[in-house]
């Protein structure tokens, strides 16, 4: 009796394991797959607002932006021809068909040669509205990049927030800028917006929590200010880029989770050339 009794409960507590194991495969395969059909969304809003590339661009389009190209002008080694350093390449983007797609579209973020390629969002009413919402408004695991609610397009320093994604997606390439090797590969930032587009060189690498006084950086009219903030982010920098903004030039600040603990963060803070 006592024999059959055992069984009975070690049946039980089989079948609940078996339960909990089925169950956590479920909620497994069922994130995969979620994440996955959100990054195919991604790059199927990407070929719907991506522009054609031509290779009429006039000299002097190309000396008002010297350090970024399009797609079509790096396959024809137009950046060997440029002045400065380096170049990088970018797809350019319609911002006002993103912005008639969704008025709370603020622009457009890439990193040549990452899988960091996105519509960037901004709500200052409504501060992380697309921590958890697709870039039509709806429910999603990864989210979409957006600006700090406390920014403008002026500010001093952009902060833009986007998830580190287990499948590679969204921010997580950032966490690679640890590696000085990945910077050298990676040193530049394209931002799109309304007002055209930009390239930023990145200056600094930092590990931080996610309440670092980087955070409160927004913007300021003085010189000693900036430079204080500046020599902040250079000194906190997990290696030298040797590159130091002048009082002047806007900042970009890349922000996203890093490593196990929930307030740990990596920012990669680049200039705008």
């Amino acid at each position: 009796m006592k024999k059959h009794k055992g069984k009975i409960q070690t049946g039980i507590v089989i079948g609940i394991f078996s339960v909990i194991i089925i169950a956590c495969l479920i909620s497994i395969f069922s994130r995969l797959y979620a994440e996955n059909k959100e990054k195919e969304e991604f790059r199927q809003l990407a070929e719907i607002v991506t522009e054609e590339t031509t290779n009429t661009d006039t000299v002097t389009e190309r000396i008002k932006k010297p350090n970024i190209f399009k797609v079509s002008d790096c396959e024809n080694d137009v950046g060997d021809k440029s002045p400065v350093s380096y170049t990088t390449c970018y797809e350019p983007h319609s911002i006002s068909e993103l912005v008639s797609m969704n008025s709370e579209c603020f622009g457009w973020i890439s990193i040549s040669g990452t899988k960091i390629n996105y519509p960037v969002m901004h709500t200052p009413s409504n501060p992380q509205k697309y921590l958890n919402k697709n870039f039509y408004g709806e429910y999603s695991y990864s989210g979409t990049p957006f600006l700090d609610s406390r920014c403008s397009a002026d500010s001093t320093n952009l902060i833009i927030y986007g998830h580190h994604m287990n499948n590679g997606t969204m921010f997580a390439d950032l966490c690679n800028y640890t590696d000085y090797s990945y910077f050298t590969e990676h040193p530049t930032v394209v931002l799109e917006t309304k007002d055209g587009a930009f390239a930023y060189s990145v200056f600094s690498v930092m590990k931080v929590k996610s309440d670092d006084d980087w955070y409160k950086f927004l913007t300021t009219d003085l010189d000693k200010t900036y430079e204080k903030w500046v020599s902040y982010a250079k000194t906190k920098s997990l290696y030298n880029t040797e590159i130091t903004p002048v009082y002047g030039q806007q900042i970009l600040t890349l922000s996203t989770c890093y490593g196990y603990n929930q307030d740990d963060r990596i920012l990669v803070l680049a200039v705008r050339n």
